[in-house]
């Protein structure tokens, strides 16, 4: 009987224990390989070997066959999880891994430099440019990542793809070019002035809960450097994350990252900086899938061969790639990318509209809506301190009755749901200081069991912004940035996300795309920058 490993829903180097029949030991060694094609079962089968019968190759622990379906499903699983190669294969462990990107570990901090870095060397003559990489993924974090709203995957800290990546972008910072005999002049590599970093965006990093700093001064200048895809084009993001990664470090003697930062992380959690270098990777030769059955083991298992190039991008600087790859909403990157000489303009707009206090009235800022046209504060944090109230069935029902109390259209008709508003001086995003949020559908039935279909309305607005019965693209909302628009049903909001434990509204919708951090909270997550907010419904 063979063992078959599958790497199901985890990742690399998990075995549940699925027997395979070995055919009376021909079936063995090479039993299918492609090249060309997706590593899907429909390839594995039309090329499995002739000694081996696909109806006879999979059984389950009571020896009998698998039914066809669940066979294609072990296949499919082998081909996500062990056909690639893993990125915790590359150093051999998921907590170096974890203490590297976070800028610790043997390769910053220890003391024998060939043997710490002999395994990637190894990795790097052998595989490096040969082999398709997968993202980080771990076992480790999957239940970590599920329990905290992270979303069903093994993402590490700060390079979460499903719930923080939003602009499909990440970035290292090395501040340390001295452990080899080159620096980054010597090199070719442009350094970057930091402007800023703010701690709550990489907890599990700095392992600091709130704050934030400022590099206004002579600091070391550090190599930064990225990539950024298009979605549907991330078959190589785990080729280029090693790359501008361990491949740096062993090749360069990169190191070390900006204090209080991540090493390596999507540019979300990552410091605010001028300028970095991008790379990229391309396939030079089809992949090339192989399955083997290895007969002492009693394990199947699948690997990949494919030459692999990595250069620089068509456009060296990552701001301006981002900027290509991504036409209509060119300038998100500039909350992380300021460009050449831009700290001192970003510093000055950071400190005097996120820390410190200033006189005179924001024209877009501390807006006290019209009394006669507006609810008293519903719920608010900050300088709109208004908590919910103490029985929170009762706030519910009135939340409810005021959005349920028949607002008329702008042609006059009544009968619609009343508007629901939130105002930030604090978000940074001028469309986010004021939105207006347009219920089109009959809200749910009021309560907390989804199974049946409720919602708790407020909570949901509040601090679980969340798509079930309030999907944008199904028609349940529309949000706008003006009271005018929303009346008119003109500049609708064309971006919306939900489904972060944790984050209120209106996590990273946008006008035009992606914009992240301008979200609320009263349960945790540190509020992103909605720390003042008040939220308001329209009077019938």
């Amino acid at each position: 009987m063979l063992k078959l490993t599958n790497y199901a829903l985890t990742m690399a180097l998990i075995h549940r224990a699925t027997r395979v029949s070995a055919v009376d030991g021909v079936c063995s060694n090479t039993i299918s390989s492609f090249t060309g094609v997706d590593c899907t079962y429909a390839n594995f089968v039309a090329n499995l070997d002739v000694d081996c019968n696909i109806t006879e190759l999979f059984i389950d622990d009571d020896g009998a066959f698998l039914a066809p379906e669940a066979a294609e499903a072990e296949v499919a699983a082998i081909c996500e999880y062990d056909a690639p190669t893993q990125f915790v294969e590359i150093q051999g462990t998921y907590r170096a891994d974890q203490r590297y990107f976070a800028g610790g570990g043997q390769l910053v901090d220890g003391d024998n430099w060939d043997m710490d870095t002999g395994r990637i060397q190894r990795f790097e003559t052998n595989m490096g440019a040969k082999t398709l990489i997968a993202f980080p993924e771990y076992i480790a974090r999957v239940q970590y990542n599920e329990d905290t709203g992270r979303g069903l995957n093994g993402y590490p800290a700060n390079m979460n793809l499903e719930t923080s990546c939003d602009l499909n972008t990440v970035m290292c910072c090395f501040t340390d070019d001295s452990k080899v005999d080159s620096s980054f002049i010597d090199n070719g590599d442009a350094t970057t002035d930091v402007c800023r970093h703010d701690l709550h965006d990489s907890p599990e990093s700095n392992h600091i809960k709130e704050g934030w700093s400022v590099f206004p001064g002579s600091e070391t200048a550090p190599h930064c450097v990225g990539f950024t895809w298009t979605d549907g084009a991330e078959e190589l993001i785990g080729n280029m994350m090693y790359d501008v990664s361990l491949r740096n470090t062993i090749n360069k003697g990169y190191r070390e990252g900006v204090p209080g930062s991540p090493m390596c992380g999507c540019v979300e959690h990552m410091p605010v900086v001028e300028e970095a270098s991008c790379r990229t990777a391309t396939k030079t030769n089809e992949i090339t899938y192989t399955f083997n059955f290895d007969i002492e083991s009693n394990d199947v298992s699948a690997s990949n061969a494919v030459e692999i190039e990595y250069s620089d991008c068509a456009n060296a600087d990552l701001a301006t790639q981002y900027k290509a790859n991504n036409p209509s909403d060119p300038e998100a990157i500039g909350a992380h990318l300021v460009g050449a000489d831009g700290c001192a303009d970003d510093l000055e707009d950071y400190l005097n509209e996120e820390q410190f206090l200033h006189q005179g009235q924001h024209s877009t800022k501390y807006i006290v809506p019209d009394s006669s046209k507006w609810s008293d504060l519903v719920v608010g944090e900050g300088v709109h301190f208004q908590p919910s109230g103490i029985n929170d069935t009762l706030s519910e029902i009135q939340f409810r009755d005021l959005i349920n109390a028949g607002c008329k259209e702008a042609d006059g008709t009544t009968g619609r749901s009343c508007i629901i508003r939130r105002v930030c001086p604090s978000c940074r995003s001028e469309t986010h200081r004021d939105i207006y949020y347009k219920r089109k559908t009959a809200l749910p039935p009021m309560g907390t069991n989804s199974t049946a279909g409720e919602v708790y309305l407020l909570d949901m607005f509040m601090n679980k912004w969340k798509s079930y019965m309030n999907n944008m693209a199904d028609g349940d909302f529309e949000l706008y940035s003006t009271y005018a628009d929303a009346l008119a049903g003109t500049n609708a909001w064309t971006h919306c996300n939900y489904d972060y434990n944790g984050i209120g509204f209106p996590r990273d919708c946008g006008p035009y795309g992606y914009v992240g951090n301008e979200w609320n909270s009263y349960t945790g997550y540190h509020h992103g920058y909605a720390n003042h907010h008040g939220f308001y419904v329209e009077l019938p």
